[in-house]
């Protein structure tokens, strides 16, 4: 019977080819997971295996155009390109004649607007004209006509020589000896006075011719009036009316009074406000040396306001004898819209005109030469010319 001979022992050679070549088909699978080329050296005798080309640049590879992109347009081609309908299908002379008939019409639309304009404005230049000059005009007349400003004499800076001074109480012993132990000096008794309470006084001028017939002078506070005007048009101011607003008899307790043998005249509109509220007051009167002096101002004057001309400005002499009035000034006024009346001062504002009472309390007078002299309820000393009085 026949011996099959033994196999041969497997040899150490065998084994580790195997081996090699089990790590070789791991290795290959592993590449093809990760998708990354294997970065271990081969073992020595191994064929070298190419690593596959990366995902990425494959994928850029199929992803790349396969024609080149037309460039785009530039400069005014690319502007008529987007506003011009049909521009961009036309072949080049074709264009040119398109784009030279879109600036004939455009030239041609800016002649006719602006010969349209030029028609049309001096078609309508006379009526905006008319209506510019009617809404200016409107615009003027919302302004006041005018500004009258009053400003109080400044008693401080310049005291008349001739004054009397009122007080709405009698004065203490002590304040009767202060005041007659003082020359009669206008000056230094109202710096003594006016602490005390006084209220001064002007006496009329020098005597003074009225046009229309003789009138009784009476005392004054006089006011500086000033008036001014914005407008642009002018206006003429052609009278001005005193109004009492309300009268009563003077109230003052203590009169000190200084004469004088004259004074010089002062420039201004005097009004006459002697009476109560039933008496007419008078005026105004010229008040300036010349021949127009004592004429009714209004009757040969007129004020000028607005379009330039310079403000007005008047010293106010308001004279009262019997009563303490408080009252305004009426002004009458014409534009070219007519006639018109305006305040003085504005709104319900009055001024006083404040009168000596005929049997105060106390009365002070200085005589020139001697001293004072005094009645009333007062102590007397200091009074040795009483009996001039």
């Amino acid at each position: 019977m026949a011996t099959n001979p033994p196999s041969p022992p497997p040899s150490s050679s065998g084994q580790g080819d195997q081996t090699d070549q089990s790590r070789r088909t791991g290795q290959t699978d592993q590449t093809r997971r990760t998708g990354q080329a294997d970065r271990t050296d081969p073992a020595p005798g191994d064929a070298p295996v190419p690593a596959p080309a990366p995902v990425a640049a494959s994928a850029a590879r199929r992803e790349a155009p396969s024609s080149p992109v037309p460039s785009r347009p530039s400069g005014w081609s690319a502007w008529a390109d987007d506003r011009l309908p049909g521009f961009r299908g036309l072949p080049p002379r074709q264009r040119a004649v398109y784009a030279a008939l879109v600036a004939v019409v455009v030239v041609a639309g800016l002649v006719v607007a602006y010969y349209a304009a030029f028609v049309l404005d001096r078609s309508t230049a006379r009526e905006r004209a008319r209506s510019d000059k009617q809404a200016e005009r409107s615009v003027d007349r919302e302004q006041p006509a005018f500004v009258a400003t009053v400003t109080p004499q400044d008693y401080e800076q310049e005291v008349p020589e001739v004054i009397t001074v009122l007080l709405d109480r009698k004065l203490t012993a002590r304040e009767q000896a202060g005041l007659t132990a003082l020359r009669g000096e206008s000056a230094r008794v109202w710096e003594f006075l006016k602490p005390l309470g006084g209220r001064l006084l002007e006496h009329p001028s020098g005597p003074l011719e009225f046009a229309d017939g003789e009138h009784t002078r009476g005392q004054f506070r006089t006011f500086d009036l000033n008036l001014n005007s914005d407008r642009g048009a002018g206006l003429t101011v052609n009278r001005m009316t005193a109004v009492k607003d309300d009268c009563r008899a003077p109230g003052a307790r203590t009169v000190v009074h200084l004469p004088s043998a004259g004074s010089e005249p002062r420039q201004g509109l005097l009004w006459d406000l002697t009476g109560g509220k039933e008496v007419r007051p008078r005026g105004p009167y010229a008040l300036d040396e010349g021949a127009s002096q004592g004429q009714l101002y209004f009757r040969q004057n007129v004020v000028e306001l607005g379009n330039g001309q310079s403000n007005m400005a008047f010293r106010v002499q308001p004279e009262v004898s019997t009563h303490t009035c408080a009252w305004h000034i009426v002004a009458s006024y014409t534009d070219t819209t007519g006639s018109h009346q305006q305040r003085i001062p504005s709104g319900t504002g009055t001024f006083t005109a404040e009168a000596i009472p005929a049997r105060p309390a106390q009365y002070f007078e200085w005589v020139t030469g001697t001293g004072w002299g005094c009645i009333g309820e007062l102590t007397q000393r200091g009074c040795g010319a009483t009996d001039l009085l």
